[in-house]
């Protein structure tokens, strides 16, 4: 659904390790920081996410939650369920399993988080299978 450009990544996560390397230096951070924005089109980047990002995440994980686009187009019911089928079934990496989960909360208006890993809440089995949690989905989304 989305390619990210493998020099940009290997870019990211240079300025990543940088600025979590020199945590404290803060005049050195805020100009790496802002090279980053650049490279990632994002002007929101805070910086206290790379403090010890290896207690939560990899370098690599970090750099692409920073290069995934934030607007995704509008995604139709096939795409939801295909959505759901990947995340179910582990087909994502972590950061493209953050970054769908969140599209579809934007989507759908709901807490799918929920709907994926606690089917149970709303009303269907706890082993239920990701078509029948992205019918629900669908069928609850706020219009």
């Amino acid at each position: 659904m989305f390619d990210i450009d493998s020099e940009k990544l290997s870019k990211a996560m240079e300025i990543i390790d940088e600025i979590a390397e020199n945590f404290n230096d803060a005049d050195e951070n805020k100009k790496r920081v802002s090279e980053l924005e650049k490279l990632t089109g994002k002007s929101d980047i805070d910086i206290n996410m790379f403090f010890e990002y290896w207690g939560w995440t990899s370098l690599e994980e970090l750099a692409k939650r920073l290069l995934i686009p934030d607007n995704p187009e509008k995604l139709t019911d096939t795409q939801i369920y295909e959505v759901v089928k990947k995340i179910c079934e582990v087909e994502y990496s972590e950061s493209e399993i953050d970054y769908w989960l969140d599209v579809l909360e934007k989507e759908t208006g709901l807490d799918v988080i929920d709907y994926i890993y606690y089917p149970d809440s709303y009303g269907l089995d706890t082993d239920a299978e990701y078509n029948e949690i992205a019918q629900k989905i669908i069928a609850d989304r706020k219009k």
